[in-house]
């Protein structure tokens, strides 16, 4: 039980870690206005966007999981579990942990596509404000 709970928290732990080593990236990438980092973060945007295309069905998947999940949740009534316990029907409460660990590893994939989309927005007004800024408005005469 131990063992399913620590590979579970390593698993945690690790996706934690690569959402905070990207958010670094992607810091790291806004703070220079210079003309290779506009290249830079225009690649990057594109790279997001292809991302975001290719992992779309996937997380419509996991999308649906949750809402599976939600609705087994409901359906699994307080009574039922303290039932199971009383009559130790360990392969019931078994079947059921694993249950909430898919459903938090999934949990944590849809947030790790929502980051995803975060990202791709953060670069795409970067990009805007960029183009923006590239093209000064001739100063207003004559008022």
């Amino acid at each position: 039980m131990s063992e399913k709970v620590d590979q579970f928290c390593d698993k945690l732990r690790d996706r934690l870690t690569a959402i905070e080593g990207r958010l670094q990236t992607v810091k790291a990438d806004i703070q220079s206005r210079s003309e290779e980092a506009s290249k830079a973060v225009r690649g990057k945007l594109e790279e997001a966007k292809t991302k975001l295309h290719a992992e779309k069905e996937r997380v419509e998947k996991i999308r649906a999981n949750l809402k599976a999940r939600a609705d087994q949740k409901i359906a699994e009534t307080k009574e039922a579990v303290n039932e199971w316990k009383k009559k130790h029907e360990t392969r019931k409460l078994q079947a059921r942990a694993d249950r909430a660990e898919a459903y938090a590893a999934d949990a944590i994939a849809y947030a790790m596509f929502s980051i995803d989309e975060a990202e791709e927005s953060i670069l795409d007004a970067v990009v805007a404000r960029m183009d923006a800024d590239a093209v000064k408005e001739p100063a207003m005469s004559g008022r």
